[in-house]
């Protein structure tokens, strides 16, 4: 019984762990070294291949990673996608090969808002935190992305 509940309480810490590295880091620090350790490759959804960037915004090619919760909310036809779900886009630039930046968007409440508040944004483009864009329902964003599906412009579909 004792060897059951260890394991039971291993299982669950394992998990809860496994959760906490799907979901972006809250600050820039962390966050850039969450992205530089491809923490998210194990368990995000993936386009198939880097491809050219349908808007240009981001560099000239791309490639996205959509974490469990927004895929799950895709999959299932949702417009407003759930409290957690989020977003990685790598920044390849000219190349194809070498990940110059990246861009993030984690949805951080419940509602979106009409400034699109309910996200955190996140977007460097040489894969340091100088310069970096950082922050809750950013113009420089939501000016675009507010177009989209609950401020998801990406027409990748898991």
């Amino acid at each position: 019984m004792r060897r059951t509940l260890v394991l039971v309480a291993l299982a669950l810490v394992a998990q809860v762990a496994r959760a906490q590295s799907e979901v972006p880091p809250r600050r820039k620090g962390p966050l850039l070294a969450w992205l530089k350790a491809g923490t998210y490759r194990a368990s995000y959804a993936a386009e198939p291949a880097v491809h050219v960037s349908s808007s240009g915004a981001h560099g000239m090619n791309v490639r996205t990673f959509y974490d469990p919760i927004l895929a799950d909310d895709l999959r299932a036809g949702r417009t407003v996608f759930h409290k957690g779900a989020a977003m990685v886009k790598e920044l390849y630039f000219g190349g194809t090969q070498q990940v110059i930046g990246y861009s993030v968007m984690t949805k951080v409440r419940r509602r979106s808002g009409a400034a699109g508040r309910g996200w955190l944004f996140y977007e460097t483009l040489d894969g340091t935190n100088r310069g970096v864009s950082f922050g809750r329902g950013l113009p420089v964003c939501t000016g675009c992305h507010r177009s989209g599906v609950d401020y998801l412009r990406s027409g990748f579909r898991p």
